[in-house]
């Protein structure tokens, strides 16, 4: 192998990276409120929850951006902790189809071709969504240009006795799984791990056998993404990331013990990929389809033993990693600096805090009704106490509103973004008329002894009876 083999496999493994990394990001931008709007609705139950999953990956293409928009949308009290479960589930199996374009050889040939159509739609796109579009194609293009460049200069690797007699002890299970494990931690893409492997079987450099634990070890690393993108989350959110660890572990501990079993002269899960893949045309002689069929039975099985378990899973799973206890402390339990970086739900996290802070002031009108009826001065207190945490709420969200501007923003978001801001202050400029104006008047009344005629009374009533309905119907 030249130190010109080299090159062109760091490159061709660079730009599969920057494909992978261009066509997610794009696809995300071009879908991505629509896909948060599906993982929130479609979520109801495990069934449509595990579909969810697994159409959310196969369109994204990356079980890590699944998981960390779901940890996300956990900690941001949009999903539930059990919802996310069944969508977990779905991402493991839906990462696993980039693998079987992968072992279409002949779509590598179009790759330029892709290339070329992203490049040329980009250039005459007319606004964002249809260049996040072309990027998308584009890359496409460089996902499998990379594959190219990679096989190709790996080829020489099957006439090397060091590499082959290197390679021949990663048919050991465990090494070949360890090894897999640590190269996708540091590039943070079981996908990448995946075309790496089918690029080293095409070129001849890899056998089945020490392809699959490979692959084996990849389903694990996959999960540091999520575990990095949910430190800055709450407890919720980190669970649901730790959770999607536990998931690909159980599915290979079950992957590594039917590799362990013989069968028909080689191992039994060997045995059942090349099974499956004879039920794609010239599968069964086909390496590079072997290996994807291998790295898309791990979850095809765990599943199998995971779904029926769940319940009890998730007992000792609760257990181990218990849920966040409730806040004592006052404040924002919504706003999370890590969800910045996804304006549209930090907004409906920003739409929470201001429900709070008008619940709370609708309690505040109860209050001050209750004193003006009954003469008492007692809850007086109670109503200064609230409106202190409205001023809280109110600064707080302010602020944060002010952190999501500094992103770019859609036209909608923008407008959102201004309407909470004035929501905010207003609904803060009603408690302090609470508290200033109206419990002033009713500690003069109470104080110096004065009463209101009973018709009076009445119409003071009345008249808050209008505005607790008017409130409750804005907000």
């Amino acid at each position: 192998m030249t130190v010109y083999n080299i090159f062109d496999l760091i490159g061709g493994l660079a730009i599969f990276l920057f494909g992978m990394i261009m066509m997610n990001d794009n696809l995300t931008a071009f879908a991505g409120n629509k896909l948060r709007s599906l993982m929130i609705l479609l979520t109801k139950n495990k069934f449509r929850g595990y579909l969810t999953g697994l159409g959310v990956t196969v369109i994204n293409q990356s079980s890590s951006a699944t998981t960390v928009l779901e940890a996300v949308l956990v900690g941001a009290g949009l999903m539930t902790f059990e919802q996310s479960l069944a969508v977990t589930l779905g991402a493991e199996l839906g990462s696993t189809v980039l693998g079987q374009l992968f072992a279409f050889p002949k779509i590598s040939k179009f790759a330029t071709l892709f290339v070329a159509i992203g490049f040329f739609a980009f250039i005459l796109a007319k606004n964002k969504k249809q260049k996040s579009l072309a990027n998308t194609i584009l890359g496409f293009g460089l996902l499998f240009l990379g594959m190219d460049f990679m096989s190709r200069a790996m080829e020489p690797l099957r006439h090397s006795a060091a590499f082959m007699s290197l390679m021949s002890r990663i048919e050991e299970p465990i090494l070949g799984i360890l090894v897999g494990l640590l190269f996708t931690m540091i590039i943070q893409s079981s996908g990448a791990t995946s075309g790496l492997v089918i690029a080293m079987a095409i070129s001849g450099a890899i056998t089945l056998e020490q392809a699959v634990p490979i692959n084996l070890g990849a389903s694990i690393g996959t999960c540091i993404t999520a575990i990095l993108g949910s430190l800055s989350l709450n407890r919720e959110a980190k669970r649901s990331a730790y959770i999607h660890a536990v998931f690909q572990t159980i599915g290979v501990s079950i992957a590594f013990i039917l590799l362990m079993i013989p069968f028909r002269n080689e191992r039994f899960y060997l045995y059942l990929a090349k099974e499956f893949s004879s039920l794609f045309p010239g599968g069964r002689n086909n390496l590079a389809r072997q290996i994807a069929m291998a790295h898309t039975l791990m979850p095809m099985i765990n599943h199998v033993f995971v779904f029926p378990m769940l319940p009890v899973i998730t007992r000792i799973f609760n257990k181990l990693v218990p849920p966040e206890p409730p806040k004592e402390i006052f404040g924002a339990q919504y706003l999370n600096e890590a969800m910045l970086s996804e304006p549209s739900v930090a907004l409906i996290q920003v739409k929470k805090e201001l429900l709070r802070m008008s619940e709370i002031i609708e309690s505040m009108l109860d209050k001050a009704r209750s004193m003006m009826i009954n003469r008492s001065l007692d809850t007086g207190k109670e109503i200064k106490k609230a409106d202190k945490m409205v001023d809280t709420l109110r600064t707080e969200i302010i602020v944060y509103l002010t952190k999501i501007a500094k992103n770019t923003l859609s036209d909608q978001e923008s407008k959102t973004q201004t309407a909470y801001l004035f929501l905010a202050s207003e609904l803060e400029n009603l408690a302090d008329v609470i508290e200033r104006n109206v419990l002033d008047r009713i500690k003069k009344l109470v104080n110096k002894d004065l009463h209101l005629s009973e018709e009076g009374l009445s119409d003071i009533m009345k008249m808050s009876d209008i505005v607790v309905g008017h409130f409750r119907q804005f907000v």
